[in-house]
């Protein structure tokens, strides 16, 4: 027999008041947080704490996917366009933009976190995760 949270069948549709479109949702590491893409901005609920922020960055349209790294020190969000931010989670800020020219479909860290893969179209391309050490 199924348990309770099984019988139902939820479609995740808000998220504290904000519209969710698309994209995919995202836990945290130490699964405390989930990050949802809510348009062209990302919105972090703290599940633990029952409060939610979003994020101080934006796409130029709605975000298709998004991934941290396991370390949670890196987020890249890529919009429809195929347009990516590559942000410090931490202090929320915008480290990089890329274009990949194609709308990405998936994007996902090794589990060492010093390599990402983003697929769009038939194509599937594999960077190191930059550093946020500062090199002078």
């Amino acid at each position: 027999q199924p348990s309770d949270h099984m019988r139902f069948g939820y479609k995740f549709s808000n998220l504290c008041g904000t519209v969710y479109k698309q994209g995919n949702l995202l836990f945290t590491p130490d699964g405390g947080s989930l990050l949802s893409p809510v348009g062209n901005r990302v919105s972090v609920f703290d599940l633990e704490n029952s409060k939610s922020v979003t994020l101080p960055f934006e796409t130029g349209n709605n975000i298709a996917c998004v991934a941290l790294s396991p370390d949670k020190k890196v987020l890249i969000t890529a919009d429809e366009d195929g347009r990516a931010l590559l942000i410090n989670y931490r202090k929320g800020v915008v480290l990089n933009h890329f274009n990949f020219k194609a709308k990405v479909t998936t994007i996902v860290f090794s589990p060492c976190g010093k390599y990402f893969a983003a697929s769009h179209g038939k194509q599937v391309q594999v960077w190191a995760t930059p550093s946020l050490n500062r090199e002078f």
